[in-house]
């Protein structure tokens, strides 16, 4: 009886330390045992739970060396963990901390000097083993690099080949419904197919960048951060950008709505514009040629009110910066746009005034020609030479308009040329020529009839001015010319001299210049 007892006991007392050795794991870095995990925790096991371990003390080797004082101490209830950020490196729970003959938070504070002193020695190895492995992994990982981003553009470069040797039949261009309105053409689409092509390629090489980078310059203590820093710096403004749109959804979708009605009401000042400017609506007084110029002030109004409407609504409209942009903006086209405001205020005073429309016979200055266009800044004149003249509306409304066309067509335009006479001939065979010559000249009236004018008595001549009707005032230059021809013509028929003679009298009793048949002429 004693004897089964006694062995009983030799087996247990065997066994139970063979059982604990077996519940130790040991927790291994850079081949150093840091501590020893005994206990389960839930379904894992203590080589499970120190295998996790390793394996995060790992990841944090990676760390650049000012990361590892974020390393802290969580409490929770029944169980402590040493954690970076919201990444848990250790877990301890009661039981371990118990069967260690510590309390949980002397265990736990324990834990983390240890894995802090591990990961800081770590960083500060600088043996040639370490340097020289260091060294091996970047280059490998370098290479690896290179060889992604040749292969990278490789593939990419040869589909973009293959986009190009298409030929005109391409996928969007065989749709019937976009070929009726021609929304894209072959080469449209042949453009938008490599646009996306290359969008593609940088998405990818910047994905790549961006999950390899890390990894890269870790392999190296001194380089260790450099990737998550390049990376931050190209992923702050895209955040930055991405949080910009999120928070501007709202505001954008009412600018969207207010532009749209904006634009709605802009067409349909513009249907009016037209259907007054064609004649098919008439108000009193108001003219056609006033419609279209109405419509861009209208025009011009509405859209100055939706800018004012949607400004705050803008990104960035608050901020010091854009209002110190908008006050320079609004002072360099207060200073250099002057002269355009005066030309437009010119422009939409000349529009209602309407001293000219389009069409007219004008004399502006010193050019004379018929208006062909006009806006809110400039006239444009086209000469009797085909020459287009631009004229400033400020020129304008500074030196005036000559219009021949105006009256035309109700009273006639009078059309005048002087000649010179001496007085030894008549001046109502004068009268008479002039008035035959007037006649003989296409597109002058006769009705009402020519008519001359005694200018001026001069020294030794009489100055005698034709003036004759005509109703076609855009050839001028024209009928000036055939008039002149013809008063040649019929002071040389009736032997007149045309010219402007000078005398030096002597009074010794010769003959004076008194025409004797002036009273005979005259009945």
């Amino acid at each position: 009886m004693h004897l089964p007892r006694l062995l009983l006991i030799i087996l247990v007392f065997l066994v139970v330390p063979l059982a604990g050795q077996q519940g130790r794991a040991p927790v291994v870095f850079a081949q150093d045992t840091l501590f020893h995990i005994t206990t389960n925790m839930g379904t894992f096991t203590p080589e499970q739970r120190a295998e996790q371990v390793e394996r995060n003390l790992q990841r944090l080797a990676k760390l650049p060396l000012r990361e590892f004082d974020s390393l802290r101490v969580v409490m929770l209830e029944g169980e402590a963990q040493v954690v970076l950020r919201d990444d848990i490196i250790n877990s301890i729970s009661v039981r371990e901390a118990t069967a260690s003959g510590r309390s949980l938070e002397a265990l736990t504070e324990e834990r983390l000097r240890v894995i802090r002193e591990a990961l800081i020695a770590d960083f500060n190895d600088s043996s040639l083993r370490r340097i020289l492995v260091d060294i091996a992994l970047f280059t490998l990982a370098l290479l690896f690099f290179l060889l992604v981003f040749w292969g990278v553009n490789k593939a990419f470069d040869f589909f973009r080949g293959g986009l190009r040797g298409l030929d005109d039949k391409l996928i969007l261009s065989r749709n019937e419904w976009l070929r009726r309105f021609s929304l894209i053409t072959p080469s449209m689409e042949k453009k938008l197919f490599l646009f996306l092509l290359r969008m593609t390629r940088y998405t990818v090489l910047i994905v790549f960048l961006y999950l390899y980078l890390p990894f890269l310059f870790s392999q190296l203590n001194y380089t260790r951060g450099f990737g998550e820093q390049l990376m931050e710096y190209v992923l702050q403004p895209l955040r930055f950008l991405y949080h910009g749109i999120t928070g501007f959804l709202p505001s954008f979708l009412f600018i969207v709505i207010i532009i749209v009605a904006s634009r709605y009401l802009i067409g349909g000042m513009r249907y009016i514009a037209r259907q007054v400017g064609s004649g098919q609506v008439t108000f009193t007084n108001f003219y056609p040629d006033w419609a279209i110029p109405t419509f861009n002030l209208l025009r011009v109004m509405v859209i100055i009110f939706t800018l004012v409407i949607i400004f705050p609504y803008l990104p960035g409209a608050g901020t010091d910066a854009f209002q110190g942009i908008s006050v320079f903006v609004g002072l360099l086209l207060s200073l250099g746009a002057a002269g355009i405001i005066g030309n437009v205020i010119s422009g939409v005073i000349l529009t209602y005034m309407r001293p000219f429309v389009i069409g007219d016979r004008v004399r502006i200055n010193d050019v004379t020609g018929d208006v062909i266009g006009k806006s809110l800044l400039v006239t444009r004149i086209k000469t009797v030479r085909n020459e287009e003249v631009t004229i400033p509306n400020g020129i304008l409304m500074n030196g005036g308009v000559m219009n021949y066309s105006s009256l035309t067509a109700q009273h006639g335009l009078i059309l005048h040329t002087s000649l010179t006479i001496g007085y030894d001939v008549p001046w109502p065979q004068v009268h008479r020529l002039m008035i035959a010559a007037a006649e003989r000249t296409a597109l002058v009236d006769r009705d009402p009839a020519p008519f001359v004018l005694q200018k001026a008595l001069n020294d030794w001549y009489v100055e005698y001015e034709l003036n004759a009707y005509t109703h076609d005032s855009h050839r001028m230059a024209r009928i000036y010319s055939d008039l002149h021809a013809n008063l040649q013509d019929t002071f040389q028929e009736a032997g007149v001299e045309i010219m402007s003679p000078h005398y030096m009298a002597l009074r010794d009793g010769n003959g004076t210049t008194i025409p004797g048949t002036v009273a005979k002429d005259r009945d």
